[in-house]
C-alpha cells in the first residue's frame, strides 16, 4: 500500500513560517517593550539625570523601535495577503510608522507596550481580561508621564510632577474630571483627548466583559439546577415505581388466608 506525500499549500506554508517567527520573537520583543517603557519613563520621572543617561535612554528607544520595525516588515513579507495583514494590524503599523517627534511620542510608547502586552497575554489564562487590564494600566501610566512632560515647564501649568500627572490621568480616564488639574499646552490637551476616548473604550470593554461573565455564570448555574432537578425527578420516578410494587405485593398478601397457628404436640 503506497502512501502519497502530504503537500502543503502556499497559505499553509506562509502561516507556518509566520507562526514560527512569532514564537521565536515573542519573548525578545516583550523584553524590548519593557525596556522601551523604562527608557521613556526614566527622564520624565527623574529629569535630573545626566546628559549621558539621556543619550543612552534615547538610543534604547531608537533600538527598540528598529526591532519592532524589522518584526513588522518580516511578518508582512511572510503574510499570504499582505494588504489584509496591514489592514488588520493597524496598531503594529502605528508603532513603526509614527515619527519620534514629541506630540506623537507617547502614542508610539502606548502602541509598543500594547503590542508587548498582546504577546504576554498569549501565555496567560483569561487572555481578554488580562489584555484589557494591562492595557488600561499602561495607558494610565503613559498618559500621566506624557502630560507631565508636556506641562511641567509651561507657563501657568498646574501639572508639575509625575504624581500630578498620574492623578490627572486617573480621573480623566475614569471620565470624572474634578478640575483640580488640567493641561494648558497643546500637547497636553492632545493627550487629554486621546485619554478620554481610550478611557471610554476601555471602560465599555470591561463593563461588557463583566456583564458577559455574569450572564455566563447565570447560565451555568441554571444548567446545573436543571441537571439536579432531572436527577431528582428520576429518583422520584423510581421511588414511585417501588411504592407501586410494594402496594401490589401488600394487596396480594392481603388476599391470601392467614397461616394456621402451630399446635402443641
Amino acid at each position: 500500500m503506497s502512501t502519497r506525500p502530504v503537500t502543503m499549500t502556499s497559505q499553509e506554508k506562509a502561516m507556518t513560517r509566520s507562526s514560527r517567527w512569532e514564537r521565536a520573537t515573542d519573548t525578545p520583543l516583550l523584553a524590548l517593550g519593557i525596556a522601551f517603557l523604562i527608557a521613556y519613563a526614566t527622564p520624565i520621572i527623574a529629569p535630573e539625570i545626566s546628559p549621558g543617561w539621556h543619550l543612552f535612554l534615547e538610543w534604547i528607544e531608537i533600538g527598540t523601535w528598529a526591532a519592532f520595525a524589522v518584526d513588522f516588515v518580516v511578518r508582512v513579507s511572510l503574510a499570504e495577503d499582505r494588504r489584509a495583514f496591514v489592514r488588520t494590524h493597524i496598531l503594529d503599523l502605528l508603532a513603526v510608522a509614527l515619527p519620534l517627534f514629541r506630540p506623537l511620542r507617547a502614542l508610539r510608547v502606548v502602541s509598543i507596550v500594547i503590542l508587548s502586552t498582546r504577546r504576554l497575554s498569549k501565555v496567560l489564562k483569561n487572555r481578554v481580561m488580562t489584555y484589557v487590564g494591562i492595557t488600561a494600566v499602561s495607558v494610565w501610566f503613559i498618559a500621566g508621564l506624557a502630560v507631565t512632560d508636556a506641562e511641567r515647564n509651561a507657563t501657568g501649568a498646574n501639572i508639575l510632577t509625575v504624581w500630578d500627572g498620574w492623578w490627572w490621568s486617573f480621573i480623566t480616564m475614569a471620565t470624572v474630571g474634578f478640575g483640580d488639574h488640567f493641561p494648558v499646552t497643546t500637547d497636553g490637551r492632545l493627550v487629554a483627548v486621546g485619554l478620554v476616548v481610550t478611557g471610554i473604550a476601555l471602560i465599555g470593554t470591561i463593563t461588557a466583559y463583566i456583564a458577559s461573565w455574569f450572564a455566563s455564570a447565570g447560565r451555568e448555574a441554571e444548567e446545573a439546577i436543571k441537571v439536579e432537578l432531572g436527577v431528582n425527578e428520576d429518583k422520584l420516578d423510581a421511588l414511585t415505581i417501588e411504592i407501586g410494587e410494594l402496594k401490589a405485593l401488600v394487596a396480594r398478601l392481603a388476599g391470601q388466608p392467614l397461616p394456621a397457628p402451630p399446635t402443641a404436640d
